[in-house]
């Protein structure tokens, strides 16, 4: 079968959908399919060019440049007209795919892709990642945006028939009389950046000799990076033998939920590292006792799945964190992760003193078994079975 796998993520390396888009490809193409990607942002890389294309993995992309748009006419085009360039290719080489796989796409596109596969005879497969929340869009509630963003959600994408999904949530959501595959962020455990681990030079992070945690990522609300900051300034009151590494983020980000003279004050146990290659995120994730995962249980985050998590196990780091998702599916309290009661600064101040108390083979053995689960759990490899039978059910 001929695939073509398209949505606003930046392929091959520039964001977390790329990621699963590349892995989620890399199982198509090991049951023998041809994939190309048409990635809607994100730039070539010289390594990739071929003499008839550019292949990350031996898989083929395309990249429409629709998204990484800057000025206020570009950006509300994207919204009225989302996909205009990818259009224009899915128009001109439409004969080449058997089927299409719309990751996270919006109400007007997917009303267009309904219609344009029925008339075609293509199928079609829905990527769901997320169910975006009102205060992420201007006006809230008010916002037209978020409008279509809802119908899209509850009536539009119950209109497809097949669906990859990341969290049971979105599973049950749209199960009804559906063919559903659902699918974790997935990796290559086999990957350098999972198994060669670059040097960390930093001075603050070579001379700190106790325990150590990472926040890795954007924080938007879902992260509740000020939480985490304040729980760690209230522990290192009573101790310094504690460090958050914050990857990702700058200090002067922070500054608007934290005050900066408390910051400073433990300039030496909280450290910014800011933003960094993705390919160099698993080298800190691998110096570190643990990472933190700390979000409210609303919808968004019950429909969405952190890859945060895949990373971190990959990566042989256990866990902090409070159950949202499908996370208690893979974290288990005491061997790979500190499970804590919710998201507040209390319970995050519990959740590293109990850190705090673990000895040396005790942190050995959860970084152990992390690294187990993560090639187990997360190996793309392990989910190509199930994806040859959601393929022989396609509809």
């Amino acid at each position: 079968m001929r695939f073509l796998y398209l949505g606003p993520f930046r392929f091959p390396d520039r964001d977390a959908a790329a990621s699963r888009v590349l892995n989620n490809a890399r199982i198509l193409k090991d049951l023998g399919h041809s994939v190309t990607v048409l990635s809607f942002g994100g730039q070539y890389r010289d390594i990739d060019l071929s003499s008839d294309g550019y292949y990350c993995d031996k898989i083929k992309y395309i990249i429409s440049h629709d998204i990484d748009t800057h000025s206020f006419r570009e950006r509300l085009l994207r919204y009225i007209y989302p996909g205009s360039n990818a259009w224009e290719y899915i128009k001109n080489e439409q004969c080449q795919y058997d089927t299409i796989i719309a990751y996270n796409t919006t109400f007007q596109f997917n009303w267009r892709l309904l219609f344009w596969a029925k008339r075609k005879n293509k199928k079609l497969i829905l990527d769901l990642t997320e169910w975006p929340e009102a205060n992420e869009t201007l006006g809230g509630k008010f916002s037209p945006i978020y409008w279509m963003s809802e119908i899209n959600m509850k009536y539009v994408q119950k209109k497809f028939k097949n669906y990859i999904v990341i969290s049971k949530y979105l599973a049950q959501y749209y199960n009804s009389r559906s063919n559903t595959l659902l699918l974790p962020p997935l990796i290559n455990m086999k990957d350098n950046k999972w198994n060669v681990y670059e040097p960390i030079y930093n001075k603050e992070i070579q001379e700190h000799q106790g325990i150590r945690i990472i926040f890795a990522g954007t924080p938007a609300k879902k992260d509740l990076l000020s939480n985490l900051i304040k729980a760690v300034i209230i522990t290192l009151n009573r101790t310094k033998k504690i460090q958050l590494i914050v990857v990702g983020v700058s200090q002067e980000q922070t500054t608007q939920f934290v005050k900066y003279e408390d910051i400073e004050k433990y300039h030496k146990n909280i450290v910014f590292i800011g933003r960094i290659p993705q390919c160099q995120v698993p080298s800190y994730y691998h110096i570190s006792n643990f990472s933190a995962i700390i979000r409210v249980p609303n919808r968004k985050n019950m429909a969405g799945f952190p890859t945060k998590m895949t990373e971190s196990m990959a990566a042989g780091c256990p866990v902090l964190m409070n159950a949202t998702s499908d996370l208690m599916d893979y974290a288990i309290d005491g061997k790979n992760a500190i499970i804590i009661k919710d998201h507040n600064v209390d319970s995050i101040v519990e959740g590293l003193n109990r850190i705090l108390l673990l000895g040396h083979e005790q942190l050995k053995k959860m970084k152990e078994l992390s690294r187990q689960i993560g090639n187990r759990k997360f190996d793309y490899g392990h989910y190509i079975d199930i994806t040859r039978k959601f393929i022989d059910k396609l509809r």
